[in-house]
């Protein structure tokens, strides 16, 4: 399987709704190309944990870096993995993300994650204005 971190700018005309039917559309798609994974949306940037099927997770970041809805895409982390760390999330999304506290590791699937992983999302959550996108 294929795990991969991401940070992308966000369109600044981007609302809240826009961030939900965003989301809800991952799901759905995810559901049925058997990807899991994390979005963090700190009010200017996304960061998505992506994980799954090799192929799957290449052909879900072309349509990734595609998408118009934001830009400036780079890859922070990809690697293969054994197990998932959101293996019950087709996509974990939460506008409470506002700061660390241990959130993201207590619903990854073995409840933690990788310390390399939990430093890169708590770094990325530091550095949003931490609005969830209640714009």
């Amino acid at each position: 399987m294929l795990s991969v971190i991401y940070v992308s700018v966000a369109d600044p005309a981007l609302d809240r709704e826009d961030i939900h039917r965003l989301v809800d559309r991952a799901r759905v798609n995810n559901r049925r190309d058997g990807l899991t994974g994390a979005l963090i949306y700190n009010g200017q940037n996304f960061m998505q944990l992506l994980e799954g099927p090799v192929g799957k997770v290449e052909l879900c970041l072309s349509a990734i870096r595609a998408d118009r809805r934001h830009s400036g895409l780079i890859e922070l982390r990809r690697r293969l993995v054994a197990e998932r760390e959101f293996a019950g999330w087709s996509m974990l999304y939460s506008p409470l993300f506002r700061s660390h506290d241990e959130d993201l590791a207590r619903l990854a699937a073995n409840g933690r994650l990788d310390p390399e992983d939990e430093q890169l999302l708590a770094n990325f959550l530091a550095l949003g204005n931490g609005d969830g996108g209640k714009r």
